[in-house]
């Protein structure tokens, strides 16, 4: 059993329960709010946070711990110690290239979790997807704040960005954006166009002017168009219909009387996304695996982000 300490609340400890980390090999030690004034002292005095950190292999931090320093990340992997971060992080590409020179000469393992792409619903999708040509995404979000749009365009965005890249599979070419402003002078749309080497595309419109709470994803590919309904968890797969005499086996079939094109909804099968991203950790480290979030994930996105806001700030001083 590895021991491990939480960063974060004892409410963030409530995420992780004994039995998924038990299951996982983990034995936990306990929990560190470093948001508390109390805890400050112990994060930046070299003593104790030596005698902290000598008490566990594993370090979990809670997605609460936002923004996290990337400095402490660094401490950590300098003795040697794994980390499992709930969620991207917003660090710069520089910052995340010197991180992973250290984790390289420590051996040690950075798996970030509670990503969009690990949950069910993406995990069936991905099974239907076959090198798509254009990916549409739509999600509503509040608009920026004045000042607050790096923070804005990361936080809201990075986790689609994740999704893109690694269903598109190829380096990316063009990258352009455009905020549109409707209400008043808050950017209430932010239109992104991305093109690729493969020549596929993707198209991402998100803020306050999209349909309240819709997060939807398409991809359109050679055979087939996939639709990602997030807000109602469901995923429907549209094709045509080539022979129309022959007997459909599917239930939950809708097709007009016109139409040529067959739509069905896919069951997705749930799972314990906690358990099963402490298990994988587990085994990362202990088989010295490759994680399937790692950070040259996140470096893709934060390159991304960076174009995004170095483009829209030097034209649009609005936001």
């Amino acid at each position: 059993m590895r021991k491990a300490i939480i960063l974060g609340s004892s409410q963030s400890a409530e995420n992780y329960p004994t039995d998924a980390l038990n299951s996982a090999g983990i034995d936990l030690v306990g929990y560190i709010d470093p948001i508390d004034s109390s805890n400050v002292d112990i994060i930046n005095d070299y003593l104790q946070f030596y005698e902290i950190i000598q008490r566990a292999d594993l370090f979990l931090i809670s997605k609460e711990v936002y923004p996290l320093d990337i400095e402490f990340a660094k401490k950590l992997i300098r003795f040697g110690k794994h980390i499992l971060i709930d969620g991207f992080r917003n660090w710069s590409t520089y910052e995340i290239e010197q991180l992973e020179k250290l984790r390289r000469e420590a051996q040690s393992i950075i798996q970030f979790s509670n990503l969009l792409q690990g949950m069910s619903i993406f995990t069936t999708a991905f099974q239907y997807l076959k090198n798509p040509r254009m990916i549409k995404i739509e999600k509503f979000c509040n608009a920026p704040r004045l000042g607050d749009f790096e923070d804005w365009i990361f936080e809201n965005i990075a986790d689609e960005i994740d999704l893109v890249c690694r269903i598109i599979q190829s380096g990316i070419r063009s990258i352009q954006a455009k905020p549109i402003f409707i209400y008043g002078n808050q950017a209430d749309l932010i239109n992104i166009h991305l093109e690729f080497d493969n020549d596929a595309i993707c198209n991402i419109s998100m803020g306050r002017a999209i349909e309240n709470n819709k997060h939807f994803i398409s991809v359109f590919q050679p055979d087939k168009h996939i639709q990602i309904d997030l807000l109602n968890n469901k995923i429907f797969e549209s094709k045509m219909s080539f022979n129309e005499d022959q007997l459909e086996l599917e239930i939950d079939l809708n097709q007009s009387e016109n139409s040529k094109i067959v739509t069905i909804e896919r069951n997705i099968m749930p799972y314990d996304i906690r358990k099963l991203e402490l298990r994988n950790f587990n085994e990362n480290i202990e088989k010295k695996l490759t994680p399937l979030s790692h950070l040259d994930h996140l470096h893709d996105v934060s390159f991304i982000c960076e174009m995004l806001n170095e483009k829209i700030k030097r034209r649009y001083q609005a936001v």
